[in-house]
């Protein structure tokens, strides 16, 4: 190893230890002369600036929040390299950047093993840049699957933004500090020695993705709501000035706590017109960069591989700007294809005619590229599709205030397979791959579509498909695709107003106002109450009633029907009250009239709103009709909720099981909780992959937890932390049998405590009611995760909410009045509420009053729990009964032989056996649940549900269980079973015959009904017959 000289020794002894020194930095002022502003305005900004001298500095700052590490392969060996040589002008840049970087600490002199080469690299000034070639360093090491933005996406964030601010970080890779363990592997040769990396270095694969968690981390909350983060590059954007200051001292403050710094040189502040990622964003749309444009139009005509495959690049990344892209460059994509399968692909490529007019064609379409307009997703979309011989296009526009915005183009070249398609169905391979293409802007929207194909207007109603038209007419189905229209191809490509296009008379729109978003936010709309007033003097039908009533300060009554009556101006009407006489009277006493022009609204509201949940028809009733009345609410509820596409797509359908249904009733809150472990999902932000869901078996109150692992320890402190510490130790936990609930910690806990446990049957979960929870609860999350499926974990809470304040059909009552005797208050009460000066005031510290509150309260909850346990238990025998009447009723006792269905997860193929055997029943656990004995091995399958197993027959035995057969319209009283048949020759019909000795389970003594009787003819001889 070689030993440092002199000068290293040197510079070593002077070093800081820490990487950056605590040196007093120069503040660096930002140049606001290019900002929109006037002069009032920039003085504002201005003052803002000087606010935070901690921030624009001169020095890169130092991070306390991450480190980068550099994992390699298994068995990777240093690697080094000999230094590049270099021009004596050259050696005095990396002279100079070598003393910059050891004066700064990024730098120190290295013994490492490992040796990469540096390179200096032009910049967009001219000047040189200090680079290390990290190639073979790179080739080791481990990458990094953190998901970095997708620019479409940032692009599309900045629709509504007025004032646009870009923040740059000062050499922000350096502000980064590098592991210890890790810096040996940064070493770098030059002229002058060896030296490592103290910072994060540029050039490191692992180093973008480093920097982007890091900003995820420091803007979290701010991140697409305020600003933009790509790497190194911070969007801040705003629709007026003054949010825009409240968002700069925000994102200001977070730098600042993180310990980075801006380079004020290359901060731009509230412009209106700036370019990023390669566009330029403006008032009125985007468009490619015009400097990134003018580079494609002095691209110099290909002549090897790389050239040609560069130019592809450079105009692949504004394809969204040209129409029909792939069929354009179709003859460079053939020539590129071929050039690499040949031997002698960094030869020469031959240029033909048709890659001189493609390579022109590219240009000029380039330069004539039409600015994009970011989507507003209150409006319809229009897709335009077409198909050629060898390609797919697309053009995504929308029409609104008499104009047309094309929001982006999209086109592909058509596999082998896909050109031998017949005309017809390339035209419908194009919509379907359109909509699949464009899914993030189509989904949950209202969509036409034009192609120039008249064939395909039958597409989505004709019911004779078949093949892959089948298969993509199922796909559009998931779209809310209004009409798919004929297009000619000579027509202009303007389309006709919205207003000129027909509905497809095969399609039934229940809600004909643009589609909310999931995750609408209500106070966009905190004028409700004043629309409805409005809409109810101009709907056709409340009109007559609200005038009659502003004349007469009477209510207005009815012979069958509660009376309507006004309140400020708004119409309203008595509530009927409930059938139960003990039923308590939920939700407003007064129910506000809705016009028929806002009823889809509210409907959107209660159903498709993160605290509504996507519930079904009965909670999404009884949240409407204990608030608004429309007449014909329950068949619009029910319509609204049979065509919701997520609620179709996402939730199951209930299906019949076959044992008998065992009931557990409790008759206390809180007595007995089911818990179970959803999962794993996809990892979120705050690295959440299951869930743990506990519910309560009397009120029905969920719990829902977030984890990042399912061990034992930490599903313990949950419970005791969060459930047990706020409502108290219940007597039995239900679970499944996962390891979490078994092992012996667990029950070690429990037992400590007094908490008796229970588990459900082997792969038979449904016993456990939290298993129910989990089946709505699932399409709840994934409805509200669609957009991000790793943000999943920010919704628990509000569909917790949602589950809590729904009522439940088993108690009549939500869990919350069940836990609290009280419901809170949700954002659409906040809305239909009419402001009061009277409203009911909570107790005062005076005794009395709170004596009669306490005295209420009490009562309000022995009434509720005695209503709750008289519907539980009423519910349950309605579900028993209707239960059991479907169900196959089987008798097992100990010492039966049985087969045992083979869970799926245990099944290799298709062709695998469905049943293992014979095993025998060891213990009776109860009339459904059994412990079964496997004989072939003597395995002990633990408790089985009888769901999964079957009775075992052998040709030695004459029996080992019967079926007992008794259903509805049969009685129980016993007589020996049938065990084998004699025939009436005369008749050709069985006659019973009992042998003497006989100890089987009894048939039913009373004949079925004559309408049950059927004569069995027998085709078999009688000796084969054997029951």
């Amino acid at each position: 190893m070689a030993l440092l000289n002199e000068r290293q020794l040197n510079i070593l002894n002077k070093l800081p230890t820490s990487p950056h020194p605590s040196t007093v930095r120069n503040i660096s002022t930002p140049d606001l002369s290019h900002s929109d502003l006037d002069d009032n305005q920039k003085k504002l900004l201005s003052t803002l600036i000087s606010q935070y001298p901690q921030v624009f500095t001169e020095q890169p700052g130092h991070t306390h929040v991450t480190k980068h590490t550099i994992e390699l392969q298994p068995g990777t060996k240093p690697s080094n390299t000999q230094p590049y040589r270099l021009s004596p002008s050259k050696k005095a840049i990396v002279d100079q950047q070598l003393e910059e970087m050891l004066q700064a600490g990024h730098i120190s002199p290295s013994r490492s093993p490992w040796a990469a080469p540096i390179v200096l690299s032009p910049k967009k000034d001219g000047s040189l840049r200090f680079c290390v070639d990290y190639r073979k360093l790179n080739a080791n090491t481990i990458r990094t699957a953190y998901p970095m933005p997708r620019v479409d996406d940032t692009l599309d964030s900045l629709c509504q933004a007025k004032y646009i601010s870009t923040l740059d970080l000062r050499s922000g890779y350096w502000q980064v500090e590098l592991d210890p363990d890790s810096r040996d592997k940064t070493a770098f040769i030059t002229h002058r020695g060896l030296y490592e990396f103290r910072v994060m270095p540029f050039g490191l694969s692992n180093a973008p993705a480093t920097f982007q968690c890091l900003m995820d981390v420091v803007l979290a909350g701010l991140k697409w709501q305020s600003c933009l983060v790509y790497i190194d590059d911070i969007v801040v954007f705003s629709p007026t000035f003054e949010q825009h200051l409240r968002d700069l001292s925000t994102i200001f403050d977070r730098l600042a706590n993180a310990g980075l710094t801006l380079k004020a040189s290359k901060c731009d502040f509230c412009r209106k017109e700036l370019k990023y990622l390669g566009h330029l964003i403006t008032p009125d749309g985007i468009k490619p960069d015009p400097g990134l444009i003018d580079s494609v139009q002095l691209f110099p005509q290909p002549t090897k591989l790389k050239d040609l495959q560069s130019f592809l690049g450079l105009t692949g990344y504004y394809r969204k700007f040209i129409k029909n892209y792939a069929t354009i460059t179709e003859p460079l994509l053939v020539l590129l294809r071929s050039s690499q399968k040949s031997k002698r692909s960094t030869n020469h490529i031959t240029w033909s005619d048709q890659c001189h007019h493609a390579f022109n064609q590219l240009k000029i379409a380039l330069t004539q590229a039409p600015l994009l307009q970011a989507p507003n997703f209150n409006e319809p979309f229009i897709l335009e599709t077409d198909a050629s011989d060898y390609g797919l296009g697309a053009i995504l526009t929308q029409e609104f205030e008499n104009q047309k915005f094309v929001i982006a183009y999209a086109s592909r070249t058509q596999t082998a397979a896909e050109r031998n398609y017949f005309p017809t169905e390339k035209e419908a391979l194009a919509i379907f791959w359109a909509t699949k293409h464009f899914r993030p802007y189509l989904e949950g929207t209202t969509i036409y579509i034009r192609s120039d194909c008249r064939a395909l207007q039958w597409l989505l109603n004709t019911k004779d498909l078949s093949g892959r038209l089948a298969r993509w007419a199922i796909s559009l189905s998931a779209f809310n695709i209004v009409d798919i229209k004929y297009k000619p191809g000579k027509t202009n490509t303007n389309c006709d107003t919205l207003s000129r296009y027909p509905l497809s008379p095969h399609l039934t729109i229940l809600n004909t106002t643009p589609p909310t978003s999931p995750l609408l936010n209500l106070w966009n709309n905190c004028t409700l109450l004043d629309n409805i007033r409005e809409e109810q003097y101009n709907d056709a039908q409340l009109r007559p009633i609200v005038d009659i009533l502003s004349n007469d300060a009477h209510p207005l009554h009815h012979k069958f029907h509660p009376p309507f009556l006004l309140i400020n101006g708004i119409l309203y009407r008595y509530r009927s009250p409930p059938y139960n006489p003990h039923q308590r009277l939920t939700g407003l006493r007064h129910l506000l009239v809705i016009p028929h022009s806002l009823q889809s609204q509210l409907l959107t509201w209660t159903h498709d709103h993160p605290t509504a949940g996507h519930c079904g028809r009965e909670k999404t009733l009884y949240r409407l009709s204990s608030r608004v009345y429309w007449k014909t609410i329950r068949k619009d509820v029910i319509q609204y909720i049979r065509s919701c596409h997520l609620c179709q797509q996402y939730k199951y359908d209930n299906r019949t099981l076959t044992a008998s249904l065992q009931m557990h009733i409790v008759h206390e809150p809180w007595h007995t909780i089911g818990v179970d472990i959803m999962g794993p999902f996809p990892v979120t932000q705050r690295q959440k992959q299951y869930l743990l869901v506990v519910v309560d078996y009397f009120t029905r109150w969920v719990e829902l937890f977030p984890l990042r692992t399912t061990i034992s320890s930490h599903i313990a402190d949950i419970l005791v932390d969060e459930i047990i510490c706020r409502w108290g130790c219940p007597t039995y936990i239900l679970s499944d049998n996962g390891p979490q609930f078994v092992s012996e910690l667990f029950t070690h806990i429990c037992s400590s405590l007094g908490i008796q446990t229970k588990n459900t049957s082997n792969y038979h979960p449904q016993t456990n009611m939290t298993e129910r929870v989990n089946r709505n609860l699932k399409p709840m999350i994934a409805q509200y995760a669609q957009e991000n499926t790793h943000s999943w974990d920010r919704h628990l809470s509000k569909l917790a909410l949602s589950i809590r304040t729904s009522i439940n059909e088993t108690t009549g009552e939500t869990p919350a009045y069940l836990n609290f005797g009280r419901d809170p208050k949700l954002p659409i009460d906040l809305l239909l509420t009419e402001p009061s000066r009277n409203q009911p005031t909570l107790p005062t510290s005076i005794p009395a009053e709170i004596d009669t509150y306490k005295q209420h309260l009490r009562e309000a909850l022995l009434t509720a729990h005695r209503i709750a346990q008289e519907h539980n238990e009423v519910r349950k025998l309605q579900q028993k009964t209707k239960y059991d009447q479907h169900s196959s009723h089987r008798s097992f006792k100990e010492g039966h032989l049985v087969w045992v269905s083979i869970p799926s997860p245990l099944k290799h193929g298709k062709l695998d056996p469905q049943y293992q055997g014979p095993c025998r029943i060891i213990q009776v656990l109860s009339p459904t649940s059994f412990i079964i004995h496997r004989l072939s091995d003597g395995v002990n399958l633990g408790a089985t549900n009888i769901d999964r197993i079957k009775p075992f027959y052998s040709p030695n035995m004459t029996h080992t269980t019967t079926q007992t057969g008794i259903n509805r319209h049969q009685s129980a009283a016993p007589i020996q079973p049938l065990m084998s048949v004699n025939v009436d020759n005369v008749n050709n019909l069985p006659t019973p015959h009992i042998p003497p000795n006989n100890h089987s389970l009894p048939l039913s003594s009373t004949p079925l009904p004559h309408r049950y009787q059927h004569p069995v003819r027998i085709r078999k001889q009688p000796n084969r017959l054997n029951l």
